[in-house]
C-alpha cells in the first residue's frame, strides 16, 4: 500500500475528524491527525505506509496501547494521545531517538518509563493523567525540555530554574514560590492556581509574553516589579475575583488583551495604560474602575456590568471599537465628542434617554446599537449610522 492508498483507506474508514499534512515538496504525508473517534481502538495500520511520519496525533479516541511498528518511523517526532484509556507507556518508545514531543493528557498512564531518558524530550503533556507531582525523570531533560504541563502540586521544586529551556509552563499550583527562578520563561499558564501572591521578585521574568492567571481566586495583588517584563500578548486575570488594583509598575508594559472579566472588587488600575483591548463580561462593577478612561486602548469591551456613569470616556482618545452593552448608563457623555478615531459604539440594554449631539463629532463612527434603551428610536439611529 502506497501513501495515496493509505490515505484513502482512512478516509473511508469516516473518522469524525481526520487530516494530515504534506511535506514542503507535497510528496510525503509528515502528520496523521484523527480525532473524537471513540470505534477506533488501535493504531491504524495503514500509518505503516507513511514512512516519513513525523507527527501522530490520535485524540479522543479509544486506544488502549501504542503498537512497536511505531519504532520503524525515523523521523517520528511527536505522539499525541490525549483523551484515550492507555495505561501504559512500551518501553520501545525509548529506541525512537527522534522523539522530541509527547502527550499523555486525559490518559490512565500513571508512570513515566526510566528508559525514556535517553529521549531527548522538548515538550510533555502530562496534565489529567495518572501521573502526579513533578515526576524525577523530567530532571533528565533539564537541558532540553522547553514545554512541560502538570497536574496540579502544592510548588514547583526550588531547583526549576535550571530547566534552562524552559518557556511555556501550565501548571494549577497552591504556591507561586520559585515561578520567578525560570528566567526563559514566555508563556506562563497558572490558571485555576490557590495561590495568593505572585513572587516580588516576579519581574525577573523578562521574556515572559502571555500570563494566563484565570480563575486564581485567591491571587490579592500583582506584584509591582510585573512593570520589568517587556510585553504581553495576553494578560488574563478574568475570575480573579480579590484583585482590587494593578500595580503601578504594569503601565510601563505593552499589553495586547487585558481580561478582567469576573474580578468583581477591580477598582483601579493605573493611568496610561499601554494596551490593546480591555475585556471584562459580567463583571459587578458599579462604576469602570478609575484609571481605564485613561488608557490606550482601542478597544473597549466591558458588558453586563451595572455601571450608570461613563464621563471620562472622552479621554480614551486611541478608542476605535465600545462595546458597554447591558447595564445602566444613564447617559452618553458630550466628551465622547473628543474621540475621533471610533468607528463603532454599542451601549445595548443600558437606561439611555437622550441621544447627544456631540456624537456627530466622531468622524469615523460608523455603528451606533441602542437597541433595549429608553431613547431607541430606529429612525434617529439610522440617521446617525
Amino acid at each position: 500500500m502506497d501513501e495515496k492508498q493509505a490515505i484513502q483507506a482512512l478516509k473511508d474508514k469516516n473518522f469524525e475528524d481526520f487530516g494530515y499534512t504534506l511535506d514542503e515538496n507535497k510528496e510525503y504525508v509528515i502528520k496523521i491527525r484523527i480525532e473524537d473517534s471513540k470505534d477506533l481502538s488501535e493504531f491504524p495500520e495503514e500509518l505503516k505506509a507513511f514512512t516519513k511520519l513525523e507527527r501522530i496525533w490520535l485524540l479522543g479516541c479509544n486506544i488502549k496501547e501504542i503498537p512497536e511498528f511505531v519504532t520503524q518511523f525515523n523521523s517520528l517526532k511527536e505522539i499525541s494521545l490525549s483523551d484515550n484509556p492507555i495505561e501504559e507507556l512500551p518501553e520501545f518508545l525509548s529506541e525512537i531517538k527522534t522523539l522530541t514531543d509527547l502527550n499523555i493528557s486525559s490518559t490512565n498512564i500513571s508512570k513515566i518509563p526510566e528508559s525514556y531518558s535517553e529521549i531527548p524530550m522538548v515538550g510533555i503533556i502530562i496534565k489529567d493523567s495518572k501521573i502526579e507531582g513533578f515526576p524525577p525523570i523530567l530532571y533528565k531533560w533539564k537541558n532540553t525540555l522547553e514545554a512541560l504541563y502538570l497536574n496540579p502540586l502544592d510548588e514547583l521544586p526550588s531547583d526549576i530554574g535550571t530547566f534552562k529551556k524552559l518557556n511555556w509552563l501550565t501548571a494549577e499550583l497552591n504556591s507561586f514560590k520559585y515561578i520567578d527562578t525560570i528566567e526563559s520563561m514566555e508563556w506562563l499558564k497558572l490558571y485555576n492556581s490557590k495561590a495568593k501572591y505572585l513572587p516580588e521578585n516576579f519581574g525577573n521574568l523578562k521574556n515572559l509574553e502571555d500570563l494566563d492567571l484565570r480563575d486564581c481566586k485567591n491571587l490579592v495583588k500583582l506584584p509591582n516589579s510585573i512593570g520589568n517584563v517587556k510585553k504581553f500578548w495576553g494578560l488574563m486575570l478574568d475570575g480573579c475575583e480579590r484583585l482590587t488594583a494593578l500595580p503601578r509598575g504594569i503601565e510601563n508594559v505593552s499589553i495586547g488583551v487585558l481580561d478582567l472579566s469576573g474580578c468583581h472588587q477591580l477598582r483601579s488600575v493605573p493611568k496610561g495604560l499601554q494596551v490593546g483591548t480591555i475585556r471584562a463580561e459580567n463583571t459587578k462593577w458599579k462604576s469602570m474602575p478609575s484609571g481605564i478612561f485613561f488608557s490606550e486602548a482601542n478597544t473597549l469591551w466591558v458588558t453586563g456590568h451595572q455601571i450608570s456613569d461613563i464621563t471620562g470616556i472622552g479621554n480614551m482618545y486611541n478608542l476605535e471599537l465600545c462595546n458597554l452593552a447591558n447595564g445602566n448608563i444613564q447617559k452618553i457623555p458630550d466628551g465622547i465628542g473628543r474621540l475621533k478615531t471610533l468607528s463603532s459604539l454599542n451601549l445595548e440594554h443600558n437606561k439611555i434617554k437622550v441621544i447627544p449631539p456631540a456624537l456627530k463629532s466622531c468622524p469615523n463612527l460608523k455603528s451606533i446599537k441602542l437597541f433595549g434603551n429608553p431613547v431607541f428610536d430606529m429612525a434617529e439611529v439610522d440617521l446617525l449610522n
